[in-house]
């Protein structure tokens, strides 16, 4: 049976500021255009299902065995 799981990783990436309060307001305002870090490491501890409610977890498999890969 495949389960939906979910993990951590943690990183660095770098922002055009020059400090650390307009690096943050960077970030949050552009998060969905910086690219995830190459070099990232797993987070320990980190590794666990995505859900453990039974109802909602075969609905994410399900929609893992019907949905369209997208590469």
């Amino acid at each position: 049976m495949k389960l939906a799981v979910t993990w951590q990783m943690c990183g660095y990436v770098d922002v055009p500021e020059d400090n650390v309060e307009d690096a943050i307001a960077y970030f949050n305002d552009n998060c969905d255009h910086i690219k995830l870090p190459k070099d990232g490491d797993y987070v320990d501890g980190s590794f666990e299902l995505s859900t453990d409610d039974p109802d909602e977890m075969e609905q994410m498999v399900y929609f893992e065995n019907v949905s369209p890969k997208h590469i």
